[in-house]
């Protein structure tokens, strides 16, 4: 409609054109909100939001907001403050900004559109959000839309300045009320409370996979030399196609920090845009329902990068090479990487509300080692189940994987450190030795290498030291090495000669040729379609509101 026709109307009526100015009384609606945010929620939404501010023009108010009406409807968005269901009248001004507005008894799998139509004192509304002409992607600030799932949302906070690693940890979210998983240091069993019901517990599954990525069948969880259907597996068979794996369900993650905490969430589904899958996300952006990780150290079969039992670690080999003996497994084969290396490092911290990753699931073999001979043939943990530890020398065992840390020091993809002093990060493939494609950290690592972590930065890109210059019983009591003088290519983990810097270690000291007898890789693999799903055990608690 032109200027020229809103000066007119239709009385059908009297059949007679009028100009508008004599029908209507002069007025202005507010503007736009301030803040306009929901979170869906199991069977309902969490709402944020502000109303605006008064009007102005000239220093003179030509607008006093009154209140703010909340409007909520399936299939479409409400055209004005009657078309739908009144969630709130609002006229608290900020009572929602930060304590949310919950809505409940929606249904699930149902989108609904909300809108905001604030009002004046003189009952003038902003019905912006009833425009339809707005598109559904337009950023527009009076109204979006959702859809409520059934979700678990589990998280931790870390409290920058605590420097004790067995408090500076606190659940949020879900995990609130939850019980540690605790380390029993005499039988180096782990009691893992509620958390052994939790998805990423429960669906984490010891496989022999073929080279193709099938699943050939599962392990028993409690000795890998059985099938878990009955009779002996392959997994000490050099001849056997393929690799004893450990399966790692899709998990949704939000890292994020402020000036006092670093925050951590894990979620079964992608809860709102921010929560990423970068462990389980493909080349082409689709989200695998797994993705596997090899159960023991990699051992050089051939030239072939092989995880089996009763092997020794393959050492001093260049980095590069040891990267393409991994890949001979097939195309989708590769080595660590650090988008899931940074989540199970996360979980293991969430399950256990403990920094220092050594006291809380067990040493690993950390001391003792000078040379290749003295390195540990894959299948100590054998009989250990799914996490193991002592503290002690000893092999250690975490989601089905032996010697997560300690033993030898695995390549890892993803991450590398540059001549600026400063991080390269890649989150998912595809990947170059180079470091091309790789997104610049705006900050690198200061203090001493070959110390110990005390500072970090938290962000989607995972925990990356900032600061090394802390004790083996202080912040992330775990080592840290870099060197500028080259591209350096990540490794993690420690070895066996590293002593207590062992754990949730980085090493970003040499370029991805340098070869050492402590220097080895794992194995992944990104799942190719999809594999037989184990039923999800949902670990039910409802959100405590704030």
């Amino acid at each position: 409609m032109s200027y020229a026709e809103a000066q007119y109307i239709i009385d059908e009526t009297a059949g007679k054109v009028e100009k508008a100015a004599e029908k209507l009384t002069a007025g202005i609606p507010p503007q736009d909100m301030q803040l306009f945010s929901i979170t869906p929620v199991d069977s309902g939404a969490k709402l944020k939001f502000k109303e605006p501010d008064d009007t102005y023009i000239d220093g003179q108010r030509v607008c006093s907001v009154k209140g703010v009406k909340i409007v909520l409807k399936a299939g479409s968005y409400p055209l004005n403050e009657d078309d739908g269901t009144l969630i709130v009248d609002n006229t608290e001004f900020g009572k929602y900004e930060s304590t949310p507005l919950v809505i409940d008894r929606l249904t699930n799998g149902t989108e609904y559109y909300i809108a905001a139509f604030p009002y004046s004192n003189d009952n003038y509304y902003n019905r912006a959000a009833g425009l339809r002409v707005l598109s559904d992607t337009y950023a527009q600030k009076n109204r979006t839309k959702f859809t409520p799932q059934a979700y678990v949302l589990y998280g931790y906070k870390r409290t920058k300045a605590d420097s004790n690693p067995a408090t500076r940890l606190e659940a949020t979210d879900m995990a609130v009320g939850m019980g540690k998983a605790t380390l029993n240091t005499s039988t180096g069993a782990v009691d893992l409370k509620e958390w052994a019901n939790v998805w990423f517990v429960s669906e984490n599954k010891p496989v022999m996979m073929k080279y193709d990525g099938t699943v050939d069948y599962e392990l028993n969880p409690d000795d890998y030399t059985k099938k878990k259907s009955g009779g002996a597996s392959d997994v000490a068979n050099k001849e056997y196609g393929g690799n004893a794996m450990a399966l790692f369900p899709t998990c949704w993650v939000k890292r994020w920090q402020d000036s006092t905490y670093e925050y951590f969430q894990v979620c079964n589904i992608q809860l709102t845009d921010d929560f990423k899958a970068y462990a389980h996300q493909r080349e082409d952006g689709t989200i695998m329902e797994w993705f596997a990780r090899s159960i023991y150290d990699g051992a050089n079969v051939s030239n072939k990068i092989r995880s089996l039992s009763g092997l020794t670690p393959c050492n001093t080999v260049a980095g590069n090479t040891q990267l393409a003996y991994a890949q001979a497994n097939g195309s989708l084969w590769e080595c660590d990487t650090w988008s899931r290396v940074a989540l199970i490092w996360d979980l293991l911290r969430l399950m256990s509300l403990n920094d220092n990753v050594q006291q809380a699931w067990g040493y690993g073999y950390y001391t003792g080692m000078s040379q290749a001979s003295h390195l540990k043939q894959s299948g100590t943990g054998n009989t250990k189940g799914q996490f193991y530890g002592k503290p002690a020398n000893d092999v250690v065992k975490v989601f089905h994987t032996e010697n997560f840390w300690g033993n030898i020091w695995k390549l890892m993809q993803g991450l590398v450190y540059n001549t600026t002093s400063k991080y390269g990060v890649k989150m998912c493939r595809p990947y170059s030795t180079s470091g091309s494609g790789y997104t610049a950290m705006s900050f690198g690592i200061a203090g001493t290498s070959g110390g110990y972590q005390s500072a970090h930065n938290m962000s989607e890109y995972g925990l990356l030291p900032t600061t090394v210059s802390g004790s083996d019983s202080t912040y992330i009591p775990d080592g840290c090495w870099w060197n500028t003088s080259q591209q350096s290519f990540a490794r993690f983990g420690g070895s066996g000669n590293d002593g207590l810097h062992v754990g949730c270690a980085l090493n970003l000291n040499n370029a991805l040729s340098h070869s050492n007898w402590n220097y080895g890789l794992g194995l992944t693999y990104l799942i190719d379609g999809t594999i037989t799903k184990y039923p999800i055990i949902l670990h039910h608690r409802r959100l405590k509101q704030r």
